[in-house]
């Protein structure tokens, strides 16, 4: 925790914290479906302790899905045995269905139990050891993963006001979920906002529509505690200077752009993470170039403020040998760059 709040400082860690969003890759590790992964808390608490045993990674990320606490609020949700579950009828975006939607219990509704039982049950296995991570959609990405993304799109245009109501249901939402389980025992909460990315909406739209919301979530949550990881997978400079403005603890950049240009923009202004790519490195490069890119990484790191991630959700096919090529580069060209102070 020490080493994660120096970068959060923007101060050179002892160790370089070394996280991968690698949930997908972890469960078919360890001989699961991703249905039997997360079928109890128990299994995943099994699997994180022996990826973190394995690969060394300096978090759990407990993601789970995007589909939690908007199951338990009527959205539809289709589940495979090694897809991740998915949302697959979202409800009406009208007056009636947002004034009838109550902010659901943590601790009873649906599948939301799962995570907390699990973050609990890491807390207690790993202490302060490792950076045990919940997560949380932002206001913006909320009224989509609720509404639809087109649905939510046009309403923004047709009836402003209910957009800017559902947005702030989602910013009740995101607070509750996330304070219960920072009251779980989460060190960190994995603060998704990629409907909001300048992928989906220009900057404009985002100074609007999602910046002030994503901020007050954000400070809530730091305020109670946790660090603040926030990703839109975003690869547009323009993009990441806004998201700065929410003040996570850290800001995600994606694996599409060049992290040497995300530090030369907001180095020393807010702590960066990221962004090793999860497809073209970690599933489809050789060991070789994962240790290269790593390398590089690294040595733009050394002047703190910076944690090494991959940009993206590794997926199932990555190969066990460019994962511990990642971890273990990353180790010794921090030694190497840095030494241990």
């Amino acid at each position: 925790m020490q080493d994660i709040q120096k970068c959060v400082d923007l101060q050179i860690p002892e160790q370089l914290p070394v996280f991968c969003l690698s949930q997908e890759f972890d469960a078919k590790y360890c001989g699961l479906t991703y249905a039997d992964y997360i079928a109890t808390p128990e299994s995943i608490i099994r699997c994180q302790l022996e990826v973190m045993d394995s690969f060394g990674w300096d978090w759990a990320w407990l993601h789970i899905d995007d589909t939690l606490e908007f199951e338990a609020l009527g959205v539809g949700v289709k589940a495979d045995t090694n897809i991740v579950p998915a949302t697959c009828d979202y409800l009406p975006f009208d007056c009636e269905t947002l004034s009838g939607l109550d902010i659901p219990n943590p601790q009873t509704a649906a599948r939301m139990p799962l995570l907390l039982e699990a973050i609990a049950g890491l807390r207690e296995a790993c202490g302060d050891s490792k950076c045990i991570t919940g997560r949380v959609a932002a206001p913006f990405s909320i009224m989509g993963l609720l509404f639809g993304i087109e649905t939510s799109m046009y309403k923004m245009i047709d009836d402003p006001d209910l957009a800017r109501d559902a947005i702030k249901f989602g910013e009740e939402l995101a607070i509750s979920w996330g304070l219960a389980q920072i009251d779980a025992g989460a060190h960190a909460i994995w603060y998704g906002d990629c409907n909001a990315s300048t992928h989906m909406i220009s900057p404009a739209q985002f100074e609007q529509w999602a910046l002030e919301p994503c901020k007050r979530v954000s400070d809530a949550l730091k305020e109670a505690g946790a660090f603040v990881f926030l990703h839109n997978s975003e690869e547009r400079v323009a993009g990441l200077r806004l998201q700065a403005l929410t003040e996570p603890s850290v800001l995600s950049v994606g694996p599409g752009l060049d992290m040497a240009i995300a530090q030369r923009e907001l180095g020393g202004k807010i702590a960066l993470m990221g962004n090793v790519d999860p497809i073209g490195l970690l599933t489809d490069g050789t060991a070789s170039q994962v240790a290269g890119e790593t390398d590089r990484l690294v040595r733009l790191m050394a002047n703190g403020g910076m944690i090494l991630n991959s940009g993206e959700c590794v997926p199932r096919e990555a190969k066990p040998p460019n994962m511990h090529t990642m971890m273990d580069t990353g180790r010794k060209v921090w030694g190497l760059v840095c030494g241990r102070r």
